[in-house]
C-alpha cells in the first residue's frame, strides 16, 4: 500500500496527518482521514480565535479576575457534526476535487444562555439576533451550514491538500458566544477596565473586537500558520 498523508488548510490552520490510500489521482470527498482533519481543523481554527482573544483581553486588563484557561476549555465543549459528503466537481484537467458537506455545531445550552445575559447587559445582541446577521442558520443552540472543501494531491503524490472554505462568519459566532459567556463575571462586577469612562458598552465592545478580528475573515484567505499530526 502507497502511503499517503493528508494536509488541510483553512482560514487559520495546516492539519497533517497519517496513512491513507489512494485509487485514482483524485481523492475522494467522502474518505474517512480527510474528514476528519477537516473536523480537527475547524477546533483548532475556534482555539486559535480564542487564544488572540485572550491575549487581548489580558493586554487590557479586561478580565482581571477570571482565570483565561477556562475560555479554551470551554471551546471543548462544542460539538462538529459532519455527515453527507457531495462531490462537487471532479477537475478533468487537474487533480483538484471540490466538496461539499453539511456541518453542524453544537453549543452547550448553558453557554448559550450566560452568553446572553451578558450581551443583555452590555446592550447588545444576542446569540441567534448576531447569527442572523452573520447569515447562519441558528436554532435550539445549534448552528448548521453547508461547508466547502477542495481536495488535491501534490504533484509528488505524497501528500493530499485540502483546503476548507466559507467558515469565517461561523466561527466569529462560536467564538464570541464563548467570550460573551466567559467574561459574563467580569461584566456583573463591572471590574472590565474601562476605556470609554461614560459607557461599560464601550467597553465589553472593544474587548469583543478581540473575536471579531480573530474569526471574521474572508474564506479566500489562507495563513501560513501549521500544526502537525
Amino acid at each position: 500500500m502507497k502511503l499517503k498523508t493528508f494536509l488541510i488548510i483553512s482560514t487559520l490552520s495546516l492539519a497533517v496527518a497519517g496513512c491513507n490510500s489512494l485509487t485514482s489521482k483524485h481523492v475522494k470527498c467522502d474518505d474517512e482521514k480527510a474528514l476528519g482533519l477537516v473536523q480537527t481543523v475547524l477546533t483548532d481554527d475556534l482555539t486559535k480565535s480564542l487564544d488572540k482573544t485572550l491575549k487581548e483581553l489580558i493586554h487590557k486588563g479586561a478580565i482581571k479576575d477570571l482565570d483565561p484557561a477556562k475560555l479554551k476549555l470551554s471551546a471543548k465543549n462544542v460539538q462538529y457534526s459532519l455527515v453527507d459528503s457531495r462531490t462537487d466537481n471532479i477537475d478533468p484537467d487537474s487533480t483538484r476535487t471540490k466538496c461539499s458537506i453539511d456541518l453542524t455545531v453544537s453549543i452547550p445550552a448553558d453557554l448559550v444562555k450566560k452568553s446572553d445575559e451578558a450581551r443583555a447587559k452590555v446592550d447588545t445582541n444576542t446569540t441567534e439576533y448576531q447569527a442572523s446577521q452573520l447569515n447562519l442558520e441558528y436554532s435550539n443552540n445549534k448552528i448548521k451550514m453547508p461547508i466547502v472543501y477542495v481536495l488535491q494531491p501534490t504533484d509528488k503524490g505524497d501528500k493530499v491538500i485540502a483546503t476548507v472554505l466559507n467558515t469565517g462568519n461561523l466561527n466569529t459566532l462560536v467564538s464570541e458566544t464563548l467570550t460573551y459567556a466567559f467574561i459574563k463575571p467580569q461584566i456583573e462586577k463591572n471590574q472590565i477596565s474601562a476605556i470609554n469612562q461614560n459607557s461599560s458598552n464601550s467597553v465589553a465592545a472593544e474587548a469583543i473586537n478581540a473575536v471579531e478580528e480573530a474569526a471574521a475573515v474572508d474564506a479566500d484567505y489562507y495563513s501560513d500558520a501549521e500544526e502537525v499530526y
